[in-house]
């Protein structure tokens, strides 16, 4: 069994299309497809409804797609466990603070557990991905944890290892079935985008005929979760928070369509001699990603 096409097909059921997912692999759109087509062909099923576009997953690639997360993970762990001889090296890494909250904790520390030789050093947190970006690269670190993708460059290496909805979060009793009808039942705690990428979320409101005007304007999504939780309003946060946003019994209403999401990657010089601990450094991220997805 190739791990790579589990790998292709785990980021084509997440990112939704296999041309969204070619990025997420670093393939091209054809290899992609040409990968799940091999997969069917040794499986002797069909993962996917081609009659619709993009393709959708059969009941039967559902199914199958479960055993592909739990064949990574149990590869991922075995490998953790039994690979930690000869690994050594350090990793200097930069992180935007949504990052902090997304696995980096964890994965740095399973990483400092089964790999004793391995230095890994923190040194830019919490600052935004373009700061970051020209940090690596000026060779100033091997790789950080940012939103994107970004611009496509032919000197940066981009790989994902999550994706995520956004969510409309409001106090406890707020009026509405729909994202629309919760988002006009509150004062609008609006996230101040400070990148291409993040004016997402004022285009589908755009898009919904919304005329919001904003109480607020913060500029973090921890900010607009302390806020609703102090019941100043209803804003709009990525899937990261929704967990906390339960525990403060907020309501929680998806926000848009499946196609509205943000992708958290590293970033690393394609030309980089740490590449081998670079991909250790993702590997343990998405495999932190999945178990905190299935629990």
């Amino acid at each position: 069994m190739d791990l790579r096409k589990l790998e292709t097909l785990i980021a084509v059921a997440e990112y939704g299309s296999f041309s969204r997912a070619a990025l997420a692999v670093n393939l091209t759109q054809s290899a992609v497809s040409q990968q799940m087509s091999d997969l069917e062909h040794q499986l002797r099923i069909a993962l996917f409804d081609r009659t619709t576009r993009p393709p959708r997953l059969t009941k039967v690639g559902r199914m199958y797609l479960e055993t592909a997360r739990s064949i990574l993970n149990t590869h991922t762990l075995f490998m953790e466990r039994h690979s930690r001889i000869g690994i050594t090296g350090n990793l200097a890494i930069g992180a935007v603070r949504s990052a902090l909250s997304a696995g980096l904790p964890e994965a740095l520390h399973a990483l400092k557990q089964n790999y004793p030789g391995l230095s890994l050093r923190l040194l830019g947190s919490g600052r935004l991905t373009t700061e970051l970006t020209e940090e690596v690269k000026a060779g100033r670190l091997d790789t950080a944890l940012v939103v994107g993708p970004p611009p496509e460059s032919r000197d940066l290496l981009w790989k994902s290892y999550a994706i995520e909805r956004f969510y409309v979060i409001a106090p406890r009793g707020t009026p509405g079935l729909s994202d629309s009808e919760v988002l006009l039942s509150a004062p609008y705690l609006r996230f101040v985008p400070t990148l291409p990428s993040e004016h997402q979320i004022d285009a589908v409101i755009e898009r919904q005929g919304l005329e919001l005007k904003a109480e607020m304007e913060l500029d973090t999504f921890e900010a607009i979760v302390l806020m609703v939780s102090a019941g100043l309003g209803a804003g709009i946060v990525p899937g990261l928070y929704i967990p906390r946003a339960r525990q403060q019994h907020l309501r929680v209403v998806p926000f848009g369509d499946h196609t509205l999401t943000r992708e958290l990657g590293i970033i690393a010089k394609r030309q980089n001699k740490k590449i081998e601990l670079i991909s250790l450094l993702h590997t343990t991220l998405a495999r932190i990603r999945r178990d905190k997805a299935d629990a």
